[in-house]
């Protein structure tokens, strides 16, 4: 089973952030910290082969900036953005969710994750990795950090979709104190 949820661009934070209108004039008073977030594997906005099933189907090397004080840990997901037909809507699929990163570190290496840090599911219901479009599908894929409050913990089997749905509510409870994101895409041959 492949879980996706069909999103507004307002509703991921990047795309929020890339488009005029969105959400209320004083929305901006509780909004996460921006981190900094890229890919020294990337160049540009095409994601190499050697991080999709295409090559090895490991993750690329992730590194941020400063995150803000007091964050409990760092989540990382890699969202697959698919244009629905509503125009400004996209189906969004979890590839990889990665939570209990240690908010001292500011990379992770390929393939490996930190002491401490470990998968959710997927939306394919599986604990593992995946970039592998369709052949002859370009499809865009983000790769978006929060980092979580001291009130909030994610649990060790959590699913990622969940996560990505609580964290994009606007609940002050239930929101991220920071977040990054990169946008790659990939085109499968």
């Amino acid at each position: 089973m492949h879980r996706s949820r069909r999103v507004t661009a307002c509703a991921l934070p990047l795309l929020a952030l890339a488009l005029a209108g969105c959400g209320s004039a004083d929305s901006g008073a509780d909004a996460p910290a921006q981190i900094e977030v890229h890919s020294s594997a990337i160049k540009g906005t095409t994601l190499p082969a050697l991080f999709t099933c295409d090559g090895k189907n490991i993750p690329p090397p992730v590194e941020w900036g400063a995150v803000p004080a007091g964050a409990r840990e760092l989540v990382l997901l890699v969202i697959g953005l698919t244009p629905a037909a509503e125009a400004g809507s996209y189906s969004a699929s979890v590839e990889w969710a990665v939570a209990g990163i240690n908010p001292a570190l500011h990379r992770l290496t390929p393939g490996r994750l930190p002491p401490g840090a470990y998968v959710g599911a997927n939306s394919a219901d599986k604990h593992q990795y995946s970039i592998c479009p369709k052949p002859g599908v370009s499809q865009r894929y983000q790769f978006q950090l929060y980092s979580m409050p001291p009130r909030l913990r994610v649990a060790r089997e959590f699913v990622g979709m969940s996560v990505l749905g609580t964290l994009n509510r606007p609940n002050a409870s239930t929101s991220a104190t920071g977040q990054g994101a990169f946008v790659v895409t990939y085109t499968r041959r």
